[in-house]
């Protein structure tokens, strides 16, 4: 986000996954996806990204997902591997990292 102002949508989906999961509460996830995506990403303040987050973390407009797990309850789950079999992520994060090898952040 940073570097360049956009994710794939893969791995945006997949972000706002790991901020649900890494935060203290829903609530709070959401406030932080909004705040990064608002400042990083050059679509922030589109309410297409609003709606991913809400999407991402408080699977609106999904479908309840089973079975239920710590944290996410029965909002959709995305690991890694599963992101990783839609999409090539190795060459993602091998492409961002060379993007920014040169930079001090």
């Amino acid at each position: 986000m940073v570097l360049t102002g956009w994710m794939h949508g893969y791995v945006r989906m997949y972000w706002g996954k790991k901020i649900l999961e890494w935060s203290p509460s829903p609530e709070a996830a959401y406030d932080l996806a909004v705040t990064l995506n608002d400042r990083y990403e050059l679509d922030g303040r589109d309410p297409n990204g609003y709606a991913g987050i809400a999407w991402a973390i408080a699977g609106k407009h999904d479908r309840a997902w089973g079975p239920e797990r710590p944290i996410y309850g029965t909002i959709r789950y995305m690991s890694y591997a599963s992101t990783s079999r839609k999409f090539d992520s190795a060459a993602y994060v091998a492409r961002v990292n060379a993007a920014g090898a040169h930079l001090e952040l």
